[in-house]
């Protein structure tokens, strides 16, 4: 995947916030995160307690990355807990679950970008989603991080976490899906952002348990 490489003048990170650990687990309303397109909130499955989602793949080309959950801070997403300086605040973990109903395994990545939305970097998990299961990915914040995408030489781990304005989170759309008139149904729960270490026992103490058991790291 090669993503769009922008240049953009760098903003000032000097005032970003301070960012706590965090879990957005979608017990009451989809929490202010946004559509592919930006255009409206997601909606919220009330048995379930879980953001949702559909998406249509009939405008993407194989290989493009849409973002079907962002968390951005113009849209006060969860408060904006998921906004502002990760790296003074220590936070080098980010996990999430996913569902989709696609016909085929997908690949999900998570994008972080500042306020202006680019430059950023998408951490990609290329390990494939398989349909119908919720799975749990974790995403390192560490530099280095084989699984990040820089988008363009400006972007470098400084300039992208020292203020994190976007979160989102997608998938890789295979040569199947492209251009194909097929709506999928995507599904996201318990959201987290901790510092290290992330253990398991860590989760627990925080009250950030998972839900579900499969994993995979990116």
């Amino acid at each position: 995947m090669k993503l769009p490489a922008i240049a953009l003048s760098l903003f000032a990170a000097a005032g970003a916030h301070a960012v706590a650990p965090f879990t957005e687990s979608f017990d009451a309303t989809s929490a202010n995160w946004f559509n592919a397109d930006a255009s409206a909130p997601v909606a919220w499955d009330a048995p379930g307690q879980f953001a949702t989602t559909a998406f249509n793949f009939l405008a993407s080309p194989a290989d493009s990355t849409p973002a079907f959950f962002r968390a951005q801070d113009e849209f006060n997403s969860s408060n904006n807990a998921f906004a502002g300086n990760y790296i003074s605040s220590g936070i080098t973990q980010l996990t999430y679950q996913v569902r989709h109903n696609a016909p085929t395994p997908l690949s999900f990545f998570a994008r972080f970008a500042g306020p202006a939305n680019f430059p950023g970097v998408a951490a990609v998990n290329f390990a494939p989603v398989l349909p119908n299961t919720w799975t749990t990915i974790t995403v390192n914040i560490t530099d280095p991080n084989p699984s990040f995408i820089y988008e363009g030489p400006i972007a470098t781990f400084n300039s992208v976490f020292s203020d994190v304005g976007h979160l989102q989170i997608g998938a890789l759309v295979p040569a199947s899906l492209a251009m194909q008139d097929i709506s999928v149904t995507f599904d996201l729960d318990t959201v987290s952002i901790v510092p290290a270490p992330a253990s398991a026992l860590a989760l627990l103490g925080l009250g950030l348990a998972p839900r579900r058991r499969r994993t995979m790291s990116a």
